[in-house]
């Protein structure tokens, strides 16, 4: 009989081969399939909307890089920026730069309560849409205020919130009478004339300076009530014909800015007297509500423009020097600010005697920097808005209370001190407190001249984070000339989640607290911003604007070097590792010129973790901290990282399930020998020698080791893989390993029949744990055979769950290596579970060669008289003592092998490898019956 013939009688060597080449076939296939996934997320991810971030010479930032890219600084001028646009792989270069701090007041808010005293022809058609004032579509007169006068008092406040705690801003009272308006006819020269005046005895109502008093309309009574606290907003520079070949379609609210008059026709003077001419001129209504068209941008805020150009010319802070500068200002706000009136009725002693309500209102979507989209209005509770009946009022809004003050003290990007780095590369940071900044501060005069008590408010103290810098000379006061609006979500839409690079001052990251300062849980409270935007958190710029637009507000004229940031695009299609070698070679040539280049391509976002101490104090001046914030930084090499460790995870998985199963082929081999054992004596007893004997059973092995061979070159040339080979390889050498092992243990040996005859210290059989003690001693080589391969599996299966457990580890600390994790963990888990499975199965087959062995024994002691329930004991109990000796293998390999593989996790495949033995107990002993 020949050696294939032999093999494949060996039904034993057939079932393990087979098992081999079937798991050869599934964990290649299965790891190729989680290498494809790894590779198409990490391509598909790594490449955002630019390559290459250039900046003036720095410090290194260690691999981790924080968001605030437009910082003031500079550094590159407009003559370098041309050189990086004329580099033959540069497909966009588009520059950023922060131009200023922008402190404004907003517009006076008012209360209206609903007054309105019916259609009368004396003063319809006043204002608003003539074709409006249809007496049959005028309702009837009605008022939430009396006839006869009653006295109020009002308590206006204003709250804000750091996400953290809420602090009031001021809380301001004012008493007087209010009742229902009535009209008054007066006999005048040519005829009669109709106006609106309040009641007998109505005192009205008036609020400390700058704040009016309250006047009766047609429609409303209207009391002015103190000003909202000022807001400190960014404003950034860009080039938006540049800007918008980054940004692609969410770039388009750029647009206006490329039709934005030239340096030398940005007068402001010129422009205010520009639309002053309008109103001599003549306007139409259409033209009203879309707005003048202004060199081809219909300018939809030019009411409030011409507003602000008035006051500030009155009040002579506009020069024959100031320039208009045109701006995209930012739709919505996320500081948090609340302003409320409570109105109670009160007797003539002051004592309440109705609490009428309180209303409020809040910055949101509908706060617009620089102008104003709809009036700041309260409403009196149970008042009605009628003032449409005259059409679209809200296009003469006066916008803010006064031109913005406009400063080239600006705040730069907060500083961090880097702390502790965690296994997985996320870096712990402290952020550097700067000095304190006082806000809220009322201004020094009204608008018409009168002093302002400055007592109305408490002025707050807020941490600056950020450095103040001052550039170029003092300007003269500009104008802000509003020309759009921008959305900050569709940007960072725009750019991304997992590869959100930072683009400028108009994406900020948020920060989140997510332990308080005596470390408890925080619950990921997003922090919002301060009233002087130089606090920790930052919202998106107020307003974007272009270099013209810099150049007025910084007050320079020359090529200063006031470029913060270049985002370089390469002009090379294709993923980032298709791109890697261009891009790398286009920063070798922008470094040349004396610039920084990181390359941000294959670059991901990363949660930072940000111990911010300083942060408020209390009366007595002690300062406290706020404890650690998270926000997205971004993690430069992070797709090679990803790439390169999970991949390696990968392979180690492979290996082990492979090399796992070989291991324990071996085992099971080495226990198969036993069965051949008297094979061999008969063949020595014909005159073989000990080589033909051993070259009898290596033949017979090495049918099997040539069908492994052969599967493994099929595999490695089906996918071309050089981990397929090298695996493959390895599989087959343990294999062969195995065989030459087992073919030693067949050499002649003196067998000395030691079982005793009459040894009083021989355990009488009278327990299925006894028996089935001496049962394991009686054969010890098959016992250990069988302990060895249950602790090589138990080892096993630790290793495979310390990789697997180990895999976001692994991955990194990056939104990248979340997602390439989350790509590849079915197949990782289903590679793991296929090498127990395979672990397993052979265990079983191991402990199969005495199967006919044990259950000749239990059939004897059933006819004995050995009930089930004693027969199962036995069963029980032998594998329970084989894995009692395999337990201390398979817990110490599998710690040994996740200290190899994955310290972090080594703990866990410990418990692993222990469970694995205590589930092999009942499973091998269910295979007895």
């Amino acid at each position: 009989m020949n050696a294939v013939q032999r093999f494949i009688r060996s039904r034993v060597l057939l079932l393990t081969a087979s098992i081999l080449i079937v798991a050869m076939c599934l964990s290649v296939l299965v790891q190729g399939q989680s290498q494809a996934a790894l590779n198409r997320t990490v391509d598909q991810n790594s490449r955002g909307l630019y390559d290459i971030l250039v900046q003036a010479k720095a410090e290194d930032n260690g691999g981790l890089m924080q968001p605030d890219i437009a910082t003031g600084q500079g550094g590159i001028g407009f003559d370098q920026l041309d050189s990086l646009r004329k580099l033959s792989g540069t497909s966009v270069a588009a520059p950023i730069s922060l131009v200023s701090r922008v402190t404004q007041n907003l517009e006076s808010p008012r209360l209206e309560a609903t007054d309105y005293l019916g259609f009368n022809a004396g003063l319809a058609g006043t204002a608003g849409d003539p074709t409006a004032t249809d007496p049959s579509k005028w309702p009837a007169a009605e008022s939430v205020l009396s006839d006869t006068p009653k006295r109020y008092r009002l308590t206006a406040s204003a709250v804000s919130s750091d996400g953290q705690s809420d602090q009031t801003l001021f809380k301001t009272m004012a008493e007087g009478s209010l009742g229902k308006a009535q009209l008054i006819e007066e006999q005048v020269a040519g005829g009669k004339n109709v106006r609106i005046a309040g009641p007998v005895g109505e005192t009205g109502i008036k609020f400390p300076a700058p704040a009016g008093g309250s006047e009766h309309n047609l429609f409303n009574l209207s009391v002015s009530l103190p000003l909202a606290p000022q807001v400190t907003e960014s404003v950034v520079a860009v080039d938006p014909v540049s800007e918008r070949a980054l940004l692609g379609s969410a770039g388009d609210f750029l647009a206006p800015l490329e039709k934005a008059p030239p340096a030398d026709a940005r007068n402001a003077a010129a422009i205010g007297r520009h639309f002053e001419s309008l109103f001599t001129t003549g306007i139409g209504m259409d033209e009203l509500k879309e707005g003048p068209d202004f060199l081809g941008v219909k300018l939809k805020y030019w009411a409030p423009l011409m507003s602000q150009y008035q006051q500030a010319k009155s009040s002579g802070q506009l020069t024959e020097d100031s320039q208009a500068i045109p701006l995209i200002v930012r739709s919505g706000t996320s500081l948090d600010l609340e302003y409320s009136v409570k109105i109670e009725e009160i007797d003539g002693s002051g004592n309440v005697t109705k609490d009428v309500g309180t209303v409020t209102r809040s910055l949101d979507k509908d706060y617009l920097p620089f102008v104003s989209k709809s009036p700041f209005a309260l409403a009196w509770p149970g008042s009605k808005d009628l003032t449409q009946l005259l059409g679209d009022t809200a296009t003469f809004s006066q916008g803010l209370y006064n031109p913005a003050t406009w400063s080239t003290d600006f705040a730069a990007a907060p500083k961090y001190q880097d702390g502790e780095t965690a296994g997985n590369g996320a870096v712990d940071k402290t952020a550097t407190p700067g000095d304190w900044v006082t806000v809220n501060r009322l201004p020094e005069k009204a608008a018409n001249g009168a002093s302002v008590d400055q007592t109305q408010r408490k002025p707050v103290d807020e941490r600056s984070y950020r450095e103040d810098l001052e550039t170029g000379k003092k300007p003269a006061t500009p104008l802000a000339m509003v020309y759009g609006t921008f959305d900050p979500e569709t940007v960072k839409e725009a750019a991304g989640d997992v590869n959100r690079l930072p683009l400028g001052g108009y994406d900020p990251a948020p920060f989140t607290l997510s332990r308080d300062a005596s470390g408890k849980d925080a619950g990921n409270t997003e922090l919002k911003p301060s009233l002087s935007a130089t606090g920790l958190a930052s919202q998106s710029a107020g307003a974007i604007t272009d270099y013209y637009g810099l150049a007025a507000a910084r007050g320079f004229e020359d090529n200063v070097a006031v470029i913060d940031a270049v985002r370089v695009r390469a002009k090379v299609p294709g993923s980032w590792k298709e791109a890697q070698p261009e891009v790398e070679q286009l920063a070798n040539e922008i470094r040349d010129m004396g610039l920084q280049a990181t390359i941000v391509a294959g670059s991901a976002r990363e949660d930072a973790s940000i111990f911010v101490p300083g942060y408020s104090k209390d009366d007595a001046g002690k300062e406290s901290p706020l404890g650690t914030v998270q926000q997205s930084w971004v993690r430069q090499d992070a797709a090679d990282a990803v790439s390169g460790s999970l991949t390696g995870t990968n392979l180690t998985l492979l290996f082990l399930t492979l090399c796992g199963a070989a291991l324990l082929t071996g085992a099971s081999t080495v226990s198969y020998v036993r069965k051949r054992r008297s094979e061999a004596g008969t063949l020595r007893a014909m005159g073989w020698t000990q080589r033909r004997i051993r070259s009898w059973v290596l033949a017979e092995f090495g049918v099997g080791a040539a069908l492994l061979a052969a599967a493994g070159i099929i595999l490695s040339l089906a996918s071309w893989n050089p981990a397929t080979a090298i695996v493959s390889a390895s599989v087959l050498a343990l294999y062969a390993g195995a065989a030459v092992f087992a073919a030693q243990q067949l050499r002649h040996r003196e067998v000395v029949d030691q079982e005793p005859q009459h040894d009083e210290r021989l355990i009488a059989v009278d327990s299925p744990l006894t028996f089935a003690n001496r049962q394991l001693s009686s054969n010890k080589f098959n016992t250990i055979s069988l302990a060895v391969a249950v602790g090589v599996f138990a080892a096993a299966v630790g290793g495979m769950v310390a990789l697997l457990i180990d895999i976001p580890r692994a991955a990194g600390a990056s939104a990248l290596g979340g997602l390439a994790a989350a790509s590849i963990a079915l197949p990782s888990i289903i590679l793991g579970l296929s090498g127990v499975a395979v672990g397993l199965l052979l265990t079983m087959v191991t402990g199969g060669f005495e199967l006919q062995a044990k259950r000749q024994y239990l059939f004897t002691l059933r006819a004995m008289g050995w009930n089930p329930d004693m027969l199962g004991q036995v069963r029980f109990f032998e594998n329970a003592m084989v894995g009692t000796i395999a337990l201390p293998l398979g817990v110490l390999g599998a710690l040994g092998v996740g200290l190899l593989l994955a310290p972090y996790a080594a703990l866990w495949a410990a418990i692993a490898g222990l469970v694995a033995v205590l589930c092999w107990i009942p499973i091998a002993t269910k295979v007895v019956r």
